[in-house]
């Protein structure tokens, strides 16, 4: 199971079918693993019964749907099976933060939730449409990757871009992120 890596979680390989299956494969399968996980059938490992149906039922909710099938196949060629985990490296994400000037750690918080948003929509915790997920992604991606219009090594500058590639997304996505916040909130208490 992948619920500990940042991979995008292959529905397709989580209910056993493959990627061209029918509707009716699709339920049959969904079903079938839904008996092997139910959490009533898993008293010894619970949790993972009971992350694990969570998985199927989104699972099953996306793949049932035929315009959401379609934006996740996407998603998943997209992606290609990587691990976000090795491509876009926390440490590394947070350390390029820290060295941009005061006034462009103004949009911070904001970056923050950001790159929470998109890591538990990866991980199938946060429903967002996968092509907001690719966006975020492609944006964070951008600010990681040493390969970019202007070079970090250029003070201030080098920087400035990559600000304006996330102030873009964060400005159209400020619905999303309050929601994600709501989110947050309601999931704390």
């Amino acid at each position: 199971m992948q619920k500990k890596s940042e991979k995008i979680v292959n529905y397709y390989e989580m209910i056993g079918i493959n990627p061209k299956a029918s509707a009716g494969e699709i339920k049959r399968a969904y079903h079938d693993q839904l008996k092997i996980w139910h959490p009533d059938k898993n008293a010894d490992r619970l949790a993972e019964a009971e992350e694990t149906t969570k998985i199927l039922n989104q699972a099953y909710s996306v793949l049932s749907d035929p315009e959401q099938r379609k934006q996740y196949d996407r998603m998943l060629r997209y992606t290609n099976g990587k691990d976000f985990g090795k491509i876009l490296n926390e440490k590394a994400f947070w350390e390029k933060v820290e060295k941009a000037s005061p006034i462009l750690k103004q949009i911070l918080k904001d970056l923050k939730d950001l790159y929470a948003l998109f890591i538990e929509s990866i991980k199938g915790r946060y429903k967002l449409h996968p092509t907001l997920t690719g966006i975020i992604g492609g944006g964070l991606l951008y600010f990681v990757v040493p390969l970019d219009l202007i070079p970090d090594y250029i003070p201030v500058i080098g920087l400035l871009d990559d600000f304006a590639v996330l102030s873009a997304i964060i400005n159209s996505l400020q619905d999303e992120l309050a929601e994600y916040r709501k989110f947050n909130r309601e999931e704390l208490s």
